[in-house]
């Protein structure tokens, strides 16, 4: 493994655990086995560490192509394929996103950081959306508001099953549940004049 693989992954374990502020640059390394000066010429300070961790865990390329190279413009189609991508980011993150949560509001720059990929994802949809509008696939609309509107269904679900796992499970699944609420929501698009 690389030295900059151990310091991603000693990090995410320090700062899931105790915190961003929990955690300084000595207690990263040390967890990674390196010399905290590693550190600091490998990625500069301990934003840079985090922002590492989330760059790696970033999943706007795969957002990209199927919005834009891999889109059929059905939006049935092309939100399910982005939901589900959604759903694979959510379970495989759900250690940066619960340090997201737990430091929220503690440090701006912290805050900028993890706002930057729900930032980029909005707009990718408003720019399908409106490519969508230009070809008369859907009707009219605020495209800004149907991507949040898009999105924050797609976090509601997402974060209540990452925090009430067990009781959600019991009352539907994932699948059914993306199944049904995009079907509802492109009925939405489709109908608004």
């Amino acid at each position: 493994m690389q030295t900059s693989d151990r310091i991603i992954e000693a990090a995410t374990r320090l700062i899931k655990k105790n915190g961003y502020h929990g955690v300084s640059t000595k207690a990263i390394a040390t967890e990674a086995k390196v010399n905290e000066s590693t550190i600091f010429r490998q990625f500069g300070s301990k934003q840079g560490i985090l922002e590492a961790i989330i760059e790696r865990h970033s999943d706007i390329p795969q957002f990209e192509k199927l919005l834009k190279e891999d889109a059929t413009d059905n939006p049935e189609v092309d939100l399910l394929n982005v939901s589900q991508q959604y759903r694979l980011f959510f379970h495989k993150n759900a250690d940066i996103i619960l340090i997201g949560i737990r430091d929220k509001g503690m440090l701006p720059e912290l805050d900028r950081v993890l706002a930057d990929p729900p930032v980029k994802l909005h707009s990718l949809l408003v720019e399908y959306f409106e490519r969508l509008q230009k070809k008369k696939v859907i009707a009219i609309q605020d495209e800004r508001l149907s991507a949040m509107s898009f999105l924050s269904m797609c976090y509601g679900f997402q974060m209540s099953e990452l925090i009430h796992r067990q009781y959600q499970s019991q009352l539907v699944t994932e699948e059914e549940f993306y199944k049904h609420s995009v079907s509802l929501f492109v009925k939405g698009i489709l109908s608004q004049s």
